[in-house]
């Protein structure tokens, strides 16, 4: 909407980690994952947006994210 109020967000990530007591050392493995969401905007003067994000990752993992701000 032209107003602001009512927006979209969409986003891509990528992540490694490693874990001493396995031997798995960075960037053995990776996990990407994607989504979107919604963003309505609750206070105009500090841009207080309601958030809700749905995700989904690697091995069928997916979530769904509720906030109030966002967080960067």
């Amino acid at each position: 909407m032209s107003n602001g109020l009512l927006g979209v967000v969409g986003f891509a990530t990528m992540t490694t980690v490693s874990n001493k007591q396995t031997g798995e050392t960075l960037f053995d493995s990776v996990a990407p994952s994607v989504g979107g969401g919604l963003r309505l905007l609750l206070n105009k003067r500090s841009r207080t947006n309601l958030c809700l994000d749905f995700a989904w990752g690697k091995d069928g993992a997916k979530g769904v994210y509720l906030a109030i701000q966002d967080a960067f």
